[in-house]
């Protein structure tokens, strides 16, 4: 299992934390992450693994849905995070096309404890601030957007869009997203729709 020696866990995780951080402060903003030479397996890309490295600990649980190129291996060797179900996961890695079914079981923490909630990590094919075709326009609303704020998105199944917003409807319980993709330089990009998002979306 590759074990990556060029990324800096206090250096880099500290600065892509940070821009994950203004992602879930400032909904569908694009933000590029540093970019770090990496070797994750096929299904699991850049922009997923440096947010994994900057989120996940020895202290932390995930799951990876649908990987089967030691994509979950991969991720517990480089963050020393333990792998569980996906009810169990703190975070969940995903790509944007699978079915909603896997969002049936995910943690949507309690009244209590709303922020044990899981966070999904979903891998789209790419995202604008210009319409794509054949992508979605996304409609944004709600904390850290002024007025209503647009995104434009490919390789993100709407139906699971329809899923995550029927799980986000009890406020403050729900599940805050992170979508993460390559440009085809593979410079890695992530955005982030927290619960506190109102999305609202439509075909290109």
């Amino acid at each position: 299992m590759v074990r990556e020696t060029a990324y800096d866990e206090v250096f880099d995780s500290q600065k892509h934390y940070r821009c994950i951080l203004d992602s879930m402060a400032r909904p569908g903003k694009i933000n590029r992450l540093e970019p770090v030479e990496l070797a994750p397996p096929p299904g699991l890309n850049r922009a997923s693994s440096l947010a994994a490295f900057a989120l996940l600990d020895g202290d932390t649980t995930f799951e990876t849905v649908q990987m089967e190129h030691g994509e979950a291996s991969y991720l517990a060797a480089n963050t020393r995070a333990v792998r569980t179900g996906v009810d169990d996961a703190a975070f969940i890695f995903a790509d944007g096309n699978q079915s909603p079914d896997m969002l049936e079981a995910a943690n949507c923490g309690t009244l209590t404890y709303p922020d044990t909630a899981a966070t999904l990590v979903l891998q789209i094919s790419t995202a604008s601030p210009q319409p794509l075709t054949g992508g979605l326009g996304l409609s944004l609303e709600g904390p850290g957007i002024e007025g209503t704020g647009s995104l434009f998105v490919r390789g993100l199944n709407p139906d699971l869009l329809l899923a995550l917003q029927a799980r986000n409807a009890e406020f403050p319980l729900g599940l805050d997203t992170i979508l993460t993709f390559e440009d085809e330089a593979a410079i890695p990009y992530v955005v982030g729709l927290p619960r506190t998002a109102r999305v609202s979306w439509e075909s290109c």
